[in-house]
């Protein structure tokens, strides 16, 4: 059984863009939840470019070792999904936060691709997943409970 996708024709004006990026959560991921989404970014074909202060880098074998970069400079992980660039910061929290340009999903092809990596985290992380409006986690636009259940549409366009 293949997880429900909302069609590019209803989801199509979040990715309007408005000069902010849009966000993707992992909810309550915890520590085993951050490893094995790293584990699994790892494992992605191209592989993810890990940056420190913008210089590529040897990505760390766990979760603890990149949290502690932080300490002293800012670590990120940068790679496409489809045409869609997904960058994540390693923000110290129980979330784990991915960003968005909404201009990189302009098709429905860009869609289908990001709403596969959506269903992949939750898969990874067995964590929901959301999709927000830049630094607005509680407004969630898109929702994922599990892979199998597949993406919701939790919004509604404005007049």
């Amino acid at each position: 059984m293949t997880a429900p996708i909302p069609p590019w024709t209803d989801v199509a004006w979040l990715f309007e863009p408005d000069g902010a990026s849009r966000d993707i959560y992992v909810l309550d991921a915890g520590p085993d939840g951050w490893q094995d989404v790293l584990d699994g970014l790892r494992a992605l074909d191209p592989s993810p470019v890990f940056e420190i202060d913008g210089e590529p880098a040897a990505l760390p074998p766990r979760i603890e070792d990149v949290f502690a970069v932080w300490e002293s400079a800012s670590p990120r992980l940068r790679w496409n999904t489809g045409e869609v660039l997904v960058t994540l910061r390693f923000f110290r929290s129980d979330d784990i936060e991915f960003d968005i340009d909404p201009a990189d999903v302009d098709t429905p092809e860009d869609w289908q691709a990001l709403a596969r990596f959506m269903l992949w985290l939750a898969e990874k992380a067995e964590r929901p997943v959301v999709l927000t409006p830049e630094n607005i986690p509680d407004d969630i636009l898109l929702f994922c409970r599990t892979a199998q259940d597949g993406i919701e549409l939790n919004a509604t366009p404005e007049p």
